[in-house]
């Protein structure tokens, strides 16, 4: 997924700035491992001409947990 025509803004709170010329791409892998856990990675690549010499590349990864396994919502209740 590519995102332009964002507004100047910061990368990162206190941190580097990036212009409207700004262009994010986003690319989004699942796979599996061969003991069974199913995992989502999104990276990341923010390229900009006027604040970024390099493109900057950032990495989050998502662990599927199975279904009922260690999250028990509950509704909210009046005291």
């Amino acid at each position: 997924m590519v995102t332009t025509q964002l507004r100047a803004g910061y990368l990162r709170k206190n941190g580097v700035p990036y212009s409207e010329n700004t262009v994010l791409k986003e690319y989004f892998d699942r796979f599996d491992e061969p003991g069974g856990d199913s995992w989502l990675m999104v990276m990341t690549v923010v390229e900009d001409p006027a604040y970024l010499a390099i493109p900057f590349v950032t990495t989050s990864h998502f662990k599927k947990i199975p279904v009922g396994s260690g999250w028990d919502p509950q509704p909210c209740t009046a005291r």
